[in-house]
């Protein structure tokens, strides 16, 4: 008896043992310092976290933002924390981060086992979707060893009390009830007592945010309906949201600024750049998922779905209409190279890029016509590939950028033409301007005004001119930008054949193009 007292204390006072414990089959591996802050918040109580680690990763993540400041809401003295925070949390995580899991099932049994609240309100978007979390709760009360051997028979016989779907009381007197977003809610009373705990989660679905009506809809039944819901008298109540950012109008959005709620807001990764939590999403799964939002032209609603950030893509200097396809159709095309090397193979670091792109002496249009890249590309392959493409595109300017080391590899080309009998006059080209700076100025107002055409599909390019200037590379969006520049003098040529006002993009040499 006294070892069951004794792992009954432990949980109760370090809920990562409890889930180790009693829900191993939920939490299988190690639980990532994420988690173990959020258990702090659902439990109030901090102790337990010095003996895990990550003490600093959780003060500095955990960041309260609001009014357009920044607080952390752990404080650190020595191996302890403390917390500061209010009476509602929401807690902001990217999909398919256990949120519901750990909030859902987790800590409504922690709830419910140790005596916590009463009576506590799970709900979510639809019914069917709130129920299902409350059945896996009674599904371990019914059938969890562990948990029956230290809390005993928690489910009533027959007739002596409530186990439906939707609700059910345990023998100890503690009742969970489950809704659907939109249910009746104001005034509940369950034999008497009203919820000490409201938990939302994932209230939001794509469909209630598609439009302004449905979306006011749904803050108003929150505000008006559920969150009166809760028992004013009871010391301990309090209403906890998870969820995702779906819309910048949506009712997480309107709750960030609301100085009431402590708001924590979660991305894939963390303030330090590090993945959140790699073995649910690691780099590569990232990328795959940053590619596919950015063939569709949604980079917005990606940094939504696994930053909780607000980028609306009407606002972005780039967005997917300005990209067109097309190949030129006569052979008028004054053709430019340049090669951005990198120097680093880190998985951060850029590509080493090479853009070939052409102008036509008929209409001034830009092409864009092949683009070569690669992570950690040696002098010697990037250079196969400059000669490469130069000989199949039949280049007339080449350039290569030529600030720091970069400015070896224009004597390696020299060097190299020799070797190919292939021979041609290589620009070194060094910049006064930022990346950023010659992005917004050669790039930018071309593609606004539909003068650059892809000659195919670019992804890579896309996805880092939709990202812009928000992402962590601009690799080939500079390898671009570097062979327009080179481009300037047909550009001239072809001026008078086009419709444009002669100031209308911002003079080449001004970004520190070619001469």
């Amino acid at each position: 008896m006294s070892e069951v007292k004794e792992i009954a204390a432990e949980g109760l006072a370090d809920p990562i043992f409890f889930c180790r414990y009693f829900l191993h089959h939920f939490f299988p591996g190690p639980i990532p310092w994420v988690h173990r802050g959020l258990w702090a918040i659902l439990t109030r109580q901090t102790k337990f976290l010095s003996k895990y680690g990550d003490l600093d990763k959780i003060v500095s993540n955990f960041i309260l933002e609001q009014g357009g400041e920044e607080r952390p809401i752990f404080q650190r003295k020595g191996d302890d924390l403390t917390l500061e925070m209010g009476q509602n949390s929401l807690v902001m995580l990217p999909r398919g981060f256990s949120k519901t899991t750990l909030a859902g099932v987790g800590y409504s049994l922690y709830d419910i086992l140790y005596q916590i609240s009463g009576v506590q309100l799970y709900t979510s978007a639809t019914a069917t979707h709130a129920e299902t979390q409350l059945q896996s709760v009674q599904r371990e009360l019914e059938s969890n060893r562990r948990m029956r051997a230290v809390f005993g028979d928690l489910k009533p016989k027959m007739k002596e009390g409530k186990w439906t779907d939707s609700l059910f009381e345990t023998t100890s007197g503690q009742i969970m009830a489950a809704k659907g977003r939109g249910s009746q809610v104001r005034g509940m009373n369950y034999f008497g007592k009203r919820p000490a705990r409201i938990v939302f989660d994932d209230l939001e679905d794509k469909e209630s945010v598609k439009t302004d009506e449905q979306r006011v809809k749904t803050i108003e039944w929150a505000i008006s309906d559920l969150f009166p819901a809760i028992d004013e008298m009871h010391p301990d109540k309090t209403v906890v949201g998870l969820g995702t950012l779906l819309h910048q109008s949506s009712l997480l959005a309107h709750l960030q600024h609301d100085p009431s709620w402590t708001t924590v807001r979660f991305g894939a990764r963390d303030r330090q750049g590090e993945l959140l939590w790699k073995e649910k999403l690691n780099e590569v799964q990232l990328e795959q998922k940053k590619h596919s939002y950015a063939l569709m032209g949604r980079v917005d609603l990606y940094y939504m779905e696994y930053f909780n950030e607000i980028r609306p893509s009407e606002i972005m200097p780039f967005r997917q209409s300005f990209f067109q396809y097309s190949t030129e159709s006569d052979e008028d095309l004054s053709i430019a190279i340049f090669c951005d090397p990198a120097i680093s193979d880190k998985k951060k670091a850029d590509s080493s890029v090479i853009a070939v792109v052409g102008i036509s002496g008929r209409t001034g249009k830009i092409f864009v016509l092949e683009i070569w890249g690669k992570r950690g590309a040696g002098p010697r392959e990037v250079i196969d590939q400059f000669f490469r493409l130069s000989l199949k595109w039949k280049v007339r300017r080449h350039g290569i950028e030529s600030n720091a080391y970069q400015a070896a590899l224009v004597h390696l080309v020299r060097e190299e033409m020799f070797r190919k009998k292939q021979y041609f006059e290589v620009e070194a080209v060094t910049h006064q301007t930022r990346n950023e700076e010659r992005i917004l100025g050669i790039l930018q107002p071309r593609y606004a005004s539909r003068y650059i055409y892809h000659a195919g599909h670019f992804p890579e390019l896309e996805m880092q001119l939709l990202d812009f200037p928000n992402g962590q590379h601009d690799d080939y969006p500079v390898a671009v930008a570097g062979a327009i520049a080179l481009l300037d003098p047909f550009a001239a040529h072809a001026a008078g054949d086009t419709d444009l006002a002669e100031d209308q993009f911002e003079p080449l040499d001004a970004m520190g193009g070619a001469p």
